[in-house]
């Protein structure tokens, strides 16, 4: 049986007592557990509590940005209410399906979300239609943005005024002096749906306005964020790579054949092994962590913090590769920063 921790067991007596639960953001409901990602493992164990629990998360915190709030309900209940709100002449579990998020469980959808992005939560600065332009450019000027959604309410869309409208519409000599007279039409596409499908959006129109499932506009994702993301993403891979290319030179160069098989053994190398470029990161600690390979690299470091630090890269390399949809951690992503640069600062030096 598995023991529930406290802030869970505390949830579930509020539940049970017919107390609202008192919402969370998704980064403090990780904190509960002693987490601060959502990778493969962690979320396995918190569904398993939310499962002993019969405990719900709405919405589901696996498909949503980091920093949204969450809050909870009984799984009975949940069902309990699908059962009343089903149209007539439908099956209950037809309406489920319709109205129903899903029940949380290790997501077995591969894609991106656009939802996912910081930007896509954060409610957009908006204008009303009559305001002045004179407003709204003022506005995108202290804001530095380039566009602005025309909103009447949170839900309702007018349009879209940018440097682009405005100015198209300044050389047709357009009369006017309030924001309606210069918005042009509004993009938007769902929280849920593919980033690949709002980049499109993006690409032609510089923006897409993000329309959550309770329908307001809760985010306008722009090219910058855009860059932003890819950077987040990217930049681990490329380090990781630095990293290994680095370590591939330096055992290549002052280690032959046999000294890389005695360290690993035939268990932990590839099938007909003969090259360095078919080693694994785990391969590369074990031998390094040889005194004797250690003593033939001729380096004036100490051999058990250099393979320290090595196995605290493959612990983060494992995370990176199971691309797992929060970023890094800043400690993470300096570990991985500083390695490479020791790494490059030694290369650099002549060491191999």
């Amino acid at each position: 049986m598995v023991d529930l921790i406290d802030e869970l067991g505390e949830v579930l007596k509020d539940l049970k007592s017919g107390k609202t639960a008192t919402p969370v953001t998704i980064r403090t409901f990780l904190s509960w557990f002693g987490m601060q990602r959502r990778t493969t493992s962690n979320v396995d164990y918190i569904n398993s509590q939310l499962m002993v629990a019969g405990i719900r998360t709405v919405p589901n915190y696996l498909d949503i940005w980091v920093d949204t709030p969450i809050t909870f309900e009984l799984i009975s209940q949940h069902k309990n209410s699908k059962t009343v709100e089903a149209p007539s002449g439908s099956s209950s579990s037809a309406g489920a399906s319709d109205n129903a998020p899903p029940e949380n469980k290790s997501p077995d959808d591969p894609s991106f979300r656009i939802g996912k992005i910081e930007s896509a939560n954060r409610t957009p600065v908006s204008v009303k239609p009559t305001a002045s332009l004179q407003e709204a450019i003022t506005l995108m000027l202290a804001r530095n943005f380039s566009q602005l959604p025309v909103m009447t309410t949170e839900r309702e869309v007018k349009g879209v005024i940018s440097w682009e409208s405005i100015g198209a519409r300044y050389v047709t000599n357009i009369e006017g002096n309030e924001v309606h007279h210069y918005m042009d039409e509004a993009h938007e596409i769902l929280a849920s749906a593919s980033l690949f499908a709002g980049i499109k959006i993006i690409l032609e129109h510089n923006y897409v306005l993000i329309r959550s499932a309770d329908k307001r506009i809760s985010g306008i994702v722009t090219s910058t964020d855009i860059t932003h993301q890819f950077e987040e993403t990217s930049t681990p891979f490329l380090l990781l790579a630095e990293i290994e290319n680095n370590l591939r030179a330096l055992i290549s160069k002052k280690l032959n054949i046999s000294d890389i098989k005695k360290a690993c053994g035939e268990e932990y190398l590839p099938k007909d092994f003969n090259g360095v470029s078919e080693l694994t990161f785990g391969n590369y600690v074990r031998i390094l962590d040889k005194d004797e390979n250690w003593a033939k690299l001729k380096l004036q470091l100490d051999r058990i913090t250099f393979c320290k630090e090595l196995l605290e890269v493959n612990s983060i390399r494992n995370d990176v590769m199971h691309f797992d949809p929060d970023p890094l951690t800043p400690d993470n992503l300096a570990t991985l920063r500083n390695v490479a640069k020791m790494l490059d600062f030694i290369r650099s030096l002549g060491a191999y």
